[in-house]
């Protein structure tokens, strides 16, 4: 009996023992995130709650976990918020898509789904690697452009106790778009800003930062979309700093500090151009993600009365956006080029072709902005595409540029008489208040059935499917609720069927030659 007793109790200690030892393991906070995808690479970020070693072993998603390879490992640290970006660089095939696993002082990881939304069972995570079309022998199966998937979205506002509007309704909603966006299947997710919104707890120090970041980061909703589709970014102000600040606030390096931190962009700005903007092609598609603050002069400021410029962008990065849309248009001109693309997407945290009238739209940069539109006119740039957020709600907006043949002179590049289109997908908010938007603005265009509806009045977000042969392609754009229900339909069609102006023709987008 009394070895018994003994037994029991050593047996109750050791499973006390172990519990508690297993509590105390470092583990999985946040992520796993894949960010940036060459032939050759992809990043995928992750974020432990202790100092840890993280690695990630994957294999081909038709394959065998048995036949996982093991990336390096990565020390995470309290300095860096225990932030690893993992590099996965052997093995990989382009156009491959991989399932992988994490690993935190070699124990494996279990994301879950919430159990509300589909019992907490594993999320199944997966990456892409970077395809490749061009170069190809004619006849494999790799040769043509292929059809794939982006999201895009703005303004997620994520409620904690303590640092929101005290006594007032919670700003932050509806989390369950992002689940809503996981299951449309997007190949990439692009964010447009206010990614995040810094509190006044959070922009005065770089703890605050990395705390607001790692707190949203944290939600249940987010996980599966973070596990399984490649993300990009840029920002806006709520990201960056104070509300609207732009150049002058003190803590910029910080902020792009911790900017970078919490993504994996391809890039980050230029050794002689500091920001965070960025740029890389998928398929058939070039991305430019531009920094609309670390040059930006206060929307309200007027120094152009002084003989002053009024930046947003800035001019360095506004020449680095046209020589690179002008090299990728000399790569477009004949498909036996390197990289022929036919739709330019470019990010900005504020609006561009609006005429609301906002004073943060890029408009109200007069001459920055009738530069940049006049060098795109110019160089013939086709397949523009300006992606936004900010405003709290959804619209597409269309620039129609009559040519008039003096270039330098403002408003008139281009060949004369000939018409120049260019068109932006508005995006916001993702879980932030929404509002119906302006009732006014000229540039607006509707691509809504429903009579007395030309714009997104709640939260939604984007889905643009990229689709057909080189020669035909075309960019089906579709605006969804939080529920994933779809706004732009056909009146009379289909659950998914949306608008003939809902359909982007690379041909349409087109600069006159």
């Amino acid at each position: 009996m009394l070895h018994t007793m003994l037994a029991r109790t050593f047996t109750c200690f050791f499973l006390l023992f172990y519990i508690s030892a297993v509590a105390g393991r470092p583990t999985l906070l946040n992520g796993p995130m894949p960010g940036v995808s060459t032939m050759e690479s992809v990043v995928i970020w992750t974020q432990t709650d202790a100092p840890a070693a993280v690695h990630i072993e994957y294999w081909p998603k038709s394959g065998n976990q048995a036949d996982a390879i093991r990336s390096k490992s990565y020390e995470t640290e309290s300095e860096n918020a225990h932030v690893a970006k993992v590099a996965i660089t052997e093995g990989l095939v382009p156009g491959e898509r991989y399932s992988y696993s994490v690993f935190v002082d070699g124990r494996e990881q279990k994301p879950a789904f919430r159990s509300e939304y589909k019992e907490n069972t594993p999320i199944p995570m997966e990456f892409q690697v970077k395809p490749r079309w061009r170069f190809v022998p004619s006849g494999d199966d790799r040769h043509s452009v292929f059809d794939f998937r982006i999201a895009a979205g703005s303004c997620n506002y994520i409620n904690e106790d303590g640092y929101d509007r005290e006594g007032q309704t919670p700003y932050g909603g509806q989390y369950q778009i992002f689940e809503s966006i996981y299951e449309k299947s997007p190949d990439l997710m692009l964010w447009l800003g206010d990614n995040v919104y810094y509190r006044e707890n959070d922009f005065e120090s770089r703890s605050g930062m990395m705390h607001r970041w790692t707190h949203d980061r944290a939600i249940p909703e987010l996980r599966p979309l973070l596990a399984t589709a490649q993300h990009f970014a840029t920002w806006d102000d709520h990201d960056y700093g104070p509300n609207d600040i732009g150049r002058s606030y003190p803590l910029k390096g910080i902020a792009k500090e911790t900017f970078d931190l919490f993504w994996a962009n391809p890039s980050s700005g230029l050794p002689e151009t500091p920001g965070i903007f960025t740029f890389f092609s998928w398929g058939d598609v070039n991305v430019f993600m531009l920094d609309n603050r670390s040059y930006l002069t206060t929307a309200t400021a007027s120094p152009e009365k002084f003989g002053k410029p009024k930046p947003m962008l800035g001019e360095a990065q506004v020449d680095w956006l046209i020589d690179h849309l002008v090299w990728a248009q000399s790569q477009m001109a004949d498909d036996s080029k390197s990289y022929p693309a036919r739709f330019n997407l470019i990010c900005v945290g504020n609006q561009v072709l609006s005429e609301s009238g906002n004073l943060h739209g890029y408009r109200n940069f007069k001459d920055e902005w009738q530069y940049l539109i006049d060098r795109i006119v110019e160089e013939g740039i086709d397949g523009v595409v300006f992606l936004s957020g900010d405003v709290h709600f959804g619209e597409v907006n269309q620039l129609k540029y009559t040519g008039g043949g003096q270039p330098g002179v403002p408003g008139k590049a281009g060949i004369e008489g000939e018409v120049y289109t260019l068109h932006e997908l508005t995006s916001s908010s993702l879980t932030a208040g929404s509002w119906a938007g302006s009732e006014t603005n000229p540039a607006r265009l509707d691509i809504f059935d429903e009579p007395d509806v030309d714009r997104v009045g709640q939260r939604n977000f984007l889905v643009m499917d990229f689709k057909g042969p080189l020669e035909d392609r075309r960019m089906e754009v579709r605006y969804f609720d939080s529920d994933g229900k779809l706004i732009n339909r056909k009146q009379g069609g289909g659950p998914d069927e949306i608008t003939e102006a809902s359909i982007f023709r690379a041909e349409a987008l087109r600069s006159p030659r």
